[in-house]
């Protein structure tokens, strides 16, 4: 056998090694759930497979490189802002028409007698 071969072939023979351990694990765990063992003991022996099963397989549950991650600059959304800004210029243009255009004057107190002869057909 080549010296590739002979690596490959020890791997093989390391994780089935650790595989049967693993196997023997989850048997205790079995056994204890019919002698009604506490949770303590069955998690530790399901536990003590699993270690065992990520140790035969590292290239499986081992964290690959994560992806870079990629920052996305949010620009600045001045919407509300811009909305405010919109509100008070229609408040201001329609405050202004009350004030200084010909749907009234804000300077004069009115009283009831003054209403007729602000009316445009006078009797």
């Amino acid at each position: 056998m080549t010296p590739e071969e002979l690596e490959r072939h020890a791997d093989l023979i390391q994780r089935a090694k650790v595989l049967s351990v693993a196997s023997e694990q989850y048997f205790k765990a079995a056994h204890a759930i019919e002698l009604g063992e506490t949770e303590e003991v069955r998690y530790r022996y399901i536990k003590s497979a699993k270690e065992s099963i990520e140790e035969a397989f590292p290239e499986i549950f081992q964290a690959r490189h994560p992806t870079p991650k990629y920052v996305i600059k949010e620009e600045n959304d001045h919407k509300l802002a811009k909305t405010i800004a919109i509100v008070i210029l229609i408040l201001g243009i329609l405050y202004s028409f009350v004030k200084f255009g010909p749907t009234g004057d804000l300077t004069k107190t009115w009283s009831a007698d003054d209403i007729p002869k602000a009316t445009a057909y006078p009797k």
